[in-house]
Order: structure tokens, then sequence, then C-alpha cells
């Protein structure tokens, strides 16, 4: 876990699983803050190195740069490393039977001076709180995502869904990594920027998201063990991570 007064980040193996597979990460400097959640898959600790792969490929090359990260600098740093990322873990599962069909979600977030860029790959999501409520800024990449975009099923039919977590894009399950999600939001446009895996939206609900974090008694870091405590309290089904950042 690293935290500061503006950042923190956890995560927890949860109650059913035998390995953490989910990779929480967050770190400031002079020049820009960096946020990741990856949320890896392939089991027998595959998943697990495939999110910590993620997050070096990302905090590695940001902890050496010197430069403050404007839109434009963000924007080709998260995509050139995620990219990186991608080959790294792609032909380690070519590699070996013991990586095999190894890969990760991933949800990277560099808060620059005025603008916060986020990259998505998979149903990691991130979402901003503000005076307005809890936004969810990401789209899931799963195929009940696409079966409700294509007005298939109804929202309400997405919950229970026997194939929820589907995924149609992940981090190094092929040769190139074409279709990253991209988002740009100004910095006043929120208070808080929350990323998580989906051990915590599945068991959480936007609303208890919501109360705990427009909780004025708790530090930052206590919100996000509140957060991580409510999703084993319903249950703890999935690892769980939870990236939080207030300006």
């Amino acid at each position: 876990m690293s935290s500061e007064s503006n950042l923190t980040a956890l995560s927890d193996i949860g109650l059913h699983r035998k390995n953490n597979e989910d990779a929480a990460y967050a770190v400031k400097t002079p020049y820009g803050a960096l946020l990741i959640v990856a949320d890896g898959m392939g089991g027998h600790r595959k998943g697990e190195v495939a999110s910590k792969m993620v997050v070096d490929s990302l905090s590695i090359p940001f902890l050496q740069k010197t430069h403050t990260f404007n839109p434009f600098r963000a924007k080709h740093f998260l995509r050139k490393n995620l990219k990186a990322a991608n080959k790294d873990i792609y032909h380690l599962a070519l590699s070996s039977d013991e990586y095999k069909e190894m890969g990760t979600t991933a949800v990277a977030a560099i808060v620059g001076p005025k603008e916060t860029r986020i990259v998505s790959v998979g149903d990691s999501r991130a979402y901003v709180f503000s005076d307005s409520g809890l936004r969810q800024i990401t789209e899931d990449q799963t195929y009940v995502e696409f079966l409700y975009k294509s007005g298939r099923i109804s929202k309400s039919e997405m919950i229970d869904h026997p194939q929820k977590n589907l995924l149609v894009n992940a981090v190094g399950i092929n040769a190139d990594l074409g279709d990253v999600e991209e988002y740009s939001l100004p910095n006043d446009s929120y208070r808080i920027l929350l990323l998580c895996s989906d051990g915590l939206y599945n068991m959480v609900s936007e609303e208890e998201i919501s109360e705990v974090l427009s909780s004025a008694a708790l530090s930052l870091e206590e919100m996000a063990k509140r957060l991580i405590d409510l999703a084993l309290l319903h249950g703890g089904n999935d690892n769980v991570a939870v990236v939080l950042w207030q300006k």
C-alpha cells in the first residue's frame, strides 16, 4: 500500500481467493501524479505477474521523468507504456505454458497541473466524486456492456447476467493493444478520483461508495480502507483494489 495525504492505494485478497491478482499503485512527484489499478487473470499466480508488469511498465519510467505532464505528454506516456506492457505480457505468455493465457485489465491516470488523463483496458473503472455526486468515467470492455449498448439487454439485466465478467479486451491477450479507452478531465471538475477493480463495484453500490467519499470525517486512507471493508462485508468474492486521489 502507498499513502500520502492526497493519494492512497490499497488492495486486498478478499475472502475466497488464494492469490491477490489485483495491483493498486499511486505515486506523486513534482511533475504529476500516477495512479494505477490492474486486475490480473490467468490463475496460478500468472495474474499477479501480469498486473505487476503493468504497474512496473508505467511507474518505472514515470519516476524517471523530469518534466511536467501536460495533456499531450500524459496521453503519449500512458499509451506508449501501456502498449509496452501489452507487448511484454503477450510475449511472456507465449514463452512457456506457465504463463499461457495470462493477461490483465488496466486503468491508469496521470494528474497534471490542470488536467487528468485516463486510459482504460478491460473492466477496471475510474470514477470521479464531486458536489454533484459519483460519476463513472470509464466504460467496461465486456461482453455484457456490448449487449447493453446494442440494445439486447437492459441496465438491470447486466447486474446478474451469467457472462457479466467476460472481457472483450485486456492487456497482453493480443500482439497489439488496439482498443484503449481514453478520457480527459479538467482537475477542477471533481474532488476525488477513484480507480478500482470489479472486486469493489460488484460488491459495493454506488450509493455506498458516494457515502464513503462524502465523509468529511475520514482521511483518504480511511476512505480506501472503508471501501475495502464494505466489499468484504458484502461477501468479498474477489480481490479488490482501490486507488484514491484528492486535490
